[in-house]
């Protein structure tokens, strides 16, 4: 069973289950990797906001400044901006703020909850979630905020989405089958495909730089695990392996190294590990450890 900790967080992580049911400095190691900030969202200032820190877990910065509550960090794909749900006035929009933190823009502007944003790698498009047609689904539109169109229709709830490097793809979670499975559908709404078939959740699911992997997060041990799998669904296998909440994995820009969330010292905060050539977790560190909760790690692209 997961702990009643991890049970509310991540319930909370889950946008749609909560709401609709209820420059950085670098160091040439960084670069190495393909890397330099990592953006995520803390309530350490007493409600989520967005920060930015170095992929060492030095010069956090916070970027919004909000009486409610800031989440879900989506980079752009040059780098320069982050997308992220926001709720103003009781409701929840998709915004967009620049790496300084200096100008912060509305896109969505509608009275349905609109939450989860998912930047393309091409940075043409964002994918985001949904109520405005009844249930949570998957909608795509411009950067701007205009062109929004419906992807996926269907009765159930169909949320957390990550696009593949190539753009041409969507990840999912829906629930359309009894429980939360994964998902994926070509960028234009044709050839849905199930990858995942569990009695427990999976979700949250990233895919490789390569697209040759995804990792997501599974429930089926008894905890939430971080699990990696080919990118058709075949060779699933645990990560993690540890009694503490191991969740919402990101890559790092060159495939070598996942961030990650935890719990395993009491607190959510956040984790980096490398990986082996046989896809294993090793040397993993703390990025963070504060005494509020630290969500959602993304990593920033290499720019274009």
């Amino acid at each position: 069973m997961l702990s009643a900790r991890f049970h509310f967080k991540f319930i909370m992580t889950a946008f749609l289950i909560f709401v609709f049911l209820s420059g950085c400095k670098h160091t040439r190691m960084d670069m190495a990797f393909g890397s330099r900030c990592i953006a995520f969202n803390s309530d350490r200032s007493g409600n989520d906001e967005i920060y930015v820190m170095d992929i060492n877990g030095k010069n956090v910065r916070r970027l919004t400044n909000n009486t409610e509550v800031d989440y879900w960090p989506t980079w752009s794909h040059d780098g320069e901006w982050i997308a992220y749900s926001s709720v103003q006035e009781d409701n929840w929009d998709i915004y967009m703020v620049n790496l300084d933190g200096t100008t912060r823009k509305c896109l969505t502007h509608h009275p349905a909850k609109d939450v989860e944003p998912a930047w393309s790698p091409d940075g043409i498009k964002i994918a985001f979630v949904s109520d405005r047609d009844g249930n949570p689904e998957v909608y795509i539109m411009n950067p701007d905020g205009t062109g929004s169109d419906r992807l996926i229709n269907n009765k159930a709830v169909d949320i957390f989405m990550h696009w593949s490097s190539d753009s041409r793809k969507i990840l999912f979670c829906s629930n359309r089958d009894g429980n939360f499975e994964i998902y994926s559908i070509d960028a234009n709404g044709k050839n849905q495909k199930r990858l995942t078939y569990n009695n427990s959740n999976d979700w949250t699911p990233k895919w490789s730089p390569d697209g040759k992997r995804i990792a997501f997060v599974a429930e089926r041990d008894g905890n939430a695990e971080i699990y990696i799998m080919n990118s058709d669904g075949k060779k699933q296998r645990n990560m993690t392996h540890h009694p503490g909440s191991d969740y919402e994995p990101d890559w790092s820009p060159d495939g070598s190294r996942i961030v990650f969330v935890s719990d395993r010292n009491g607190n959510p905060d956040i984790y980096i590990a490398e990986l082996t050539e046989n896809y294993k977790m090793g040397n993993i560190k703390r990025l963070t450890a504060d005494p509020g909760s630290d969500r959602h790690p993304s990593w920033q692209p290499n720019k274009k």
